[in-house]
């Protein structure tokens, strides 16, 4: 596979395709930063930097190993050059996967320059005499960092329709606490928050009870839109903070790493919604960390007051003289809404605590190693493409299945609407399901499931927010993308390149 490897690199310097590609990445790396317009802050434009220069990095190679893995392998055969590679005595695997190794190290001698030409240049602007102790204080801490993520486990939405049932009977009773047995006290220990809204239909157990004796559509449907409505009531208990009301969270950390971390501040990370258009200046929220604990921040006030906008994200710093952490690792985080509107918090999107845990570098690279393997894994796709297609077709194809499995966001919301004939806007629900829609539900789960193997992650994000791409992210993504995802398209390819007939007459080829 070596010399393989070997003819592809140089094919790829004889085209001139190296110095094309090294000279992009140069103007990514040190063009972007001259023309970058933040919001005139330090951290803003390192940020902005960050982002533009690693997405449109990543997204350069992406293309440029898209290319490679349909043209070095379909051009090859066109031109009646891999005929003379079959036969010799040199398995067509090995063929195949020496091209893919000499794309794969062409990315890395590309990637690696590059990553080290970012870490030098950020690290530059970041200690440049222009900027103030505070603000050079301030990117080390929030951006050129590695911190750690901390958030509150997520509730259990699901409905056990017997539980429910089971669970709705008993509460009908009107019991005590005293007067339930073991095994009701465990029932009700057991129960997930819709359950317990279910609990309070009085028609739920009825409906029920009529199901079992006569389960007509229309008795079911009723309970499905009961178990509906007790879903998001539940979601919106969870994210929906009304005018006048207080939500609290409670994050846990390692109790273990609690003196390390008060060595440094702590940051609480969060993004709200409003239903309006953003507006820096909006909002009045006021937070207050640690009640009920001698770790209490603000130390002289009940709350932090911000007035800012919704729909971003934000980072409030936590500073108290001793750490912000208690022993116990437990950090409480409460919020007032004082506001002529309800605030909503995603589940999705935080809020979070975020503690220092390594340097920038070393989160550099991790973020770095996951690009790299998604680029394996795309010039593997292109491979597999031209393994069985022409060039263009070759091309056609991949950028197909790139696209499916990017859009995530048109799938996503194809499983929520349950289908893709749309819903009744009333209940918000739809009426009633088609063969059509239980296929578009199961190709989108699968897809969606094949997604977030490959996608998953986000270096990039992560990195322009200083939070940590963990060791353990770092080999889920390489057993994903590159063992998984990666191994089932190489097998594939080969193999296809294995039962390719070479020796047929090609009418391109002729034409040329």
């Amino acid at each position: 596979m070596w010399p393989i490897a070997k003819q592809t690199l140089k094919a790829a310097v004889r085209y001139r395709f190296v110095v094309t590609l090294g000279l992009a990445l140069l103007v990514i790396v040190f063009g972007i930063p001259l023309i970058v317009k933040s919001d005139g802050t330090a951290k803003g434009t390192v940020q902005l930097v960050l982002t533009y220069t690693l997405g449109s990095t990543t997204a350069l190679l992406g293309i440029a190993s898209l290319w490679m893995g349909c043209g070095t392998l379909a051009r090859e055969i066109e031109e009646n050059v891999m005929q003379m590679v079959a036969v010799k005595p040199v398995a067509r695997w090995r063929v195949w996967f020496g091209k893919w190794l000499g794309i794969t190290l062409l990315n890395a001698a590309m990637l690696i320059p590059t990553g080290l030409a970012i870490f030098y240049l950020i690290n530059a602007r970041a200690d440049s005499p222009e900027l103030s102790k505070d603000e050079k204080a301030k990117l080390r801490n929030e951006v050129l960092v590695s911190r750690s993520s901390v958030r509150e486990p997520k509730p259990n939405f699901t409905i056990q329709r017997s539980r429910a049932y089971a669970y709705s009977k008993l509460v009908e009773q009107g019991k005590t606490d005293n007067q339930y047995s073991a095994a009701e006290q465990t029932l009700r220990m057991s129960v997930t928050q819709p359950e317990h809204v279910l609990s309070l239909r009085p028609n739920y157990t009825r409906l029920i009870d009529q199901a079992q004796k006569n389960p007509t559509s229309e008795i079911i449907s009723q309970i499905e839109e009961l178990e509906h409505q007790a879903l998001q009531v539940s979601k919106g208990s969870r994210e929906i903070v009304l005018p006048g009301q207080m939500r609290n969270w409670v994050f846990e950390i390692d109790p273990d790493k609690v003196e390390i971390i008060n060595k440094r501040p702590i940051y609480l990370r969060f993004k709200f919604n409003a239903g309006d258009e953003y507006d820096p200046k909006s909002h009045l929220c006021m937070w207050s960390v640690g009640a009920g604990t001698g770790k209490r921040w603000p130390p002289d006030r009940e709350f932090e007051e911000m007035t800012i906008g919704s729909s971003a994200f934000h980072e409030l710093k936590v500073e108290l003289e001793g750490g912000s952490v208690p022993d116990n690792g437990e950090v409480r985080v409460s919020f007032a809404n004082f506001n002529d509107k309800p605030i909503v918090f995603p589940m999705d999107d935080g809020p979070m605590i975020l503690y220092h845990d390594g340097g920038f570098g070393l989160n550099l690279l991790r973020g770095l190693m996951i690009i790299f393997f998604w680029l394996g894994l795309i010039s593997a796709i292109g491979l597999m493409a031209s393994s069985f297609l022409s060039f263009p077709v070759a091309t056609f194809m991949s950028l197909g299945i790139l696209l499916i499995t990017a859009s995530t966001g048109t799938l996503e919301q194809i499983i929520e609407e349950e289908g893709i004939t749309g819903i009744n806007h009333e209940t918000g629900r739809k009426d009633e399901s088609s063969p059509l829609d239980r296929v578009a539900m199961t190709f989108s789960k699968g897809v969606l499931s094949i997604t977030d193997l490959i996608w998953g992650y986000s270096p990039v994000d992560h990195l322009s927010s200083g939070r940590t791409i963990t060791w353990t992210s770092l080999a889920t993504a390489f057993t994903g993308i590159v063992l998984l995802m990666g191994g089932i398209i190489m097998a594939f390819g080969a193999f296809l390149f294995h039962r390719r007939e070479l020796a047929l007459p090609n009418p391109t080829a002729s034409m040329n």
